[in-house]
């Protein structure tokens, strides 16, 4: 069966409403999943540890935070879990690729304001015509 659909300004379909309503459904079973594999990680079960892990990496069922991504990949790989060593090279590259942009990011605010500062300082000369 298929919903009324949602259209954009230029009339074409976008998302029919059962499809909206699917995805709202598989958010939500995301984020009780990702309770549930919580209870497990946290009892020891290596594979709810990996599962949620990745949740994490993703940012489905639960907020994004590679930190914790890591560690429960860490948890997974320490007992045994290959995949889970790889995962965990791939968090830790996020992880790296975002402290080196919020690095950049303070250098550029810094240098921007520093620019203002000089500017205002020694504002630029003004040319000015002799009769």
């Amino acid at each position: 069966m298929v919903g009324k659909a949602n259209r954009s300004q230029h009339g074409r379909r976008l998302i029919t409403d059962s499809d909206q309503t699917m995805a709202l459904a598989v958010g939500r079973a995301m984020g009780k999943s990702a309770e549930l594999l919580g209870i497990a990680a946290d009892a020891g079960d290596t594979e709810a540890r990996f599962a949620l892990g990745l949740l994490y990496m993703l940012g489905r069922g639960v907020e994004q935070n590679l930190g914790e991504a890591f560690r429960l990949f860490g948890l997974a790989a320490d007992a045994g879990d290959e995949q889970a060593e790889v995962f965990r090279g791939m968090a830790a590259e996020k992880l790296a690729r975002e402290e080196v942009g919020k690095h950049l990011m303070e250098e550029a605010g810094a240098a921007i304001v520093k620019d203002a500062k000089r500017k205002k300082r020694f504002p630029k000369p003004r040319i000015v015509k002799s009769d």
